[in-house]
């Protein structure tokens, strides 16, 4: 009984007694991404998708130097689309003067700037500096507290567009697909609804930076879906609508100019095939296609204008009287319509000469300018749709 008690005792003394004091705790934040260069305060990585390839330096002063490097090429020479995209994480508000080395290019994409990576403003052109060749930019922004994005366009990864594409249709009767994989094993996505005798078909983002081209087709997304006048519902009661929206998942989101993981230019690659993203999906635009007239096929790009690419007016196709339609509703209805120009190379390799090869359809490679107002390309690619419904509906 006395050794219970005391036993008692010296738990009870036990659990009064003082403790060692624990180490204090501090909640880990997200991990810092590996730097390509930092300096006092601040470093610079490239650890997202689309990202650019970039090297730099920063300099006693804090001025940086940022190579803008284009991806691995099986062929000489490459597009001048000097894609960057870096981002700055900064212990302090700060300003900071980056210059892009281009090298033997030059300067093509309007910087843009972003705290959140999702909401994006051009930098004034005040803000930046090109040497008299514009093999180098100066750009001189203020950079956050935490991390502030810089980019040629707002960045939009390779899931970006497919999501959007999926939201767009959501409950209008489309089916979702991945008719293959890249060369990197990413998922190629396209959709495909409506029936009857004919069908369209729409691509964009062969060419990775080319965002300006997407605005355009979702224009013509939202319009080909939106529309419910009675020409409207005709038109997708008699055709099969074919949407590519990330033909080139690994060029998007592997920061390239131009070409997909191969070191091919996609658009270049329509009739030899040598890749497994152009070979998908001619595959699957055929299969889905089938026995069906193929009224139209649009891919939509961007360069240093708004440009329309078309096959000649008398080009064994049976729909290519829709082209002066097209060229009369885009004159129309647009502020600034595009420029035409008509040609066909059987072996150039592109969408647009495929299409009228294989298909017999008026391919159109849709080209808008780099800089053009979002609201301005999605007003062409709705311009592009309602000139389809009301020239096809009831053919």
């Amino acid at each position: 009984m006395k050794l219970a008690m005391a036993t008692v005792a010296v738990l009870a003394l036990g659990g009064c007694a003082t403790l060692p004091a624990l180490p204090s705790f501090t909640p880990f934040g997200p991990p810092t991404p590996p730097a390509i260069c930092a300096g006092g305060g601040f470093s610079i990585d490239i650890d997202f998708p689309s990202a650019g390839r970039h090297d730099c330096v920063v300099a006693p002063d804090t001025s940086v130097v940022i190579s803008v490097d284009h991806e691995p090429a099986l062929v000489e020479g490459i597009n001048p689309s000097p894609w960057f995209a870096f981002r700055v994480t900064s212990d302090a508000a700060r300003s900071l003067s980056v210059t892009l080395d281009y090298t033997d290019y030059t300067h093509r994409y309007r910087p843009y700037i972003s705290t959140d990576g999702a909401r994006w403003t051009a930098l004034p052109d005040t803000a930046v500096t090109l040497n008299e060749r514009k093999t180098r930019a100066t750009l001189r922004f203020n950079a956050v507290p935490g991390s502030t994005w810089i980019a040629g366009q707002p960045l939009s990864s390779s899931r970006d567009n497919v999501d959007w594409t999926r939201r767009a249709l959501a409950g209008a009767g489309f089916t979702e697909v991945d008719y293959g994989r890249s060369l990197e094993d990413r998922p190629l996505t396209g959709f495909v609804g409506g029936g009857g005798i004919d069908a369209i078909v729409a691509l964009t983002r062969q060419h990775p930076p080319e965002t300006s081209g997407q605005e355009a087709y979702r224009g013509f997304v939202e319009r080909l879906i939106g529309r419910n006048d009675a020409k409207a519902v005709a038109f997708r009661a008699r055709h099969r609508i074919i949407l590519a929206p990330m033909p080139n998942p690994d060029g998007v989101d592997g920061g390239h100019w131009r070409l997909n993981a191969g070191g091919m230019d996609l658009n270049r690659d329509w009739g030899a095939f040598t890749q497994p993203e152009t070979r998908a999906l001619s595959t699957w635009i055929s299969e889905q296609a089938g026995q069906r007239r193929v009224v139209s096929m649009m891919d939509f790009h961007a360069t240093d204008r708004t440009v329309i690419y078309a096959p000649p007016l008398d080009s064994a196709s049976p729909t290519i009287a829709f082209l002066p339609a097209l060229k009369s509703a885009f004159d129309s209805k647009l502020k600034a319509p595009p420029e035409w120009s008509y040609s066909h190379n059987a072996a150039g390799g592109t969408s647009k000469g495929w299409a009228l090869e294989a298909l017999k359809a008026p391919g159109l490679t849709v080209e808008l300018w780099d800089h053009i107002a979002p609201a301005d390309a999605r007003a062409l690619g709705t311009a592009a749709a309602d000139a389809l419904i009301d020239y096809f509906a009831m053919q």
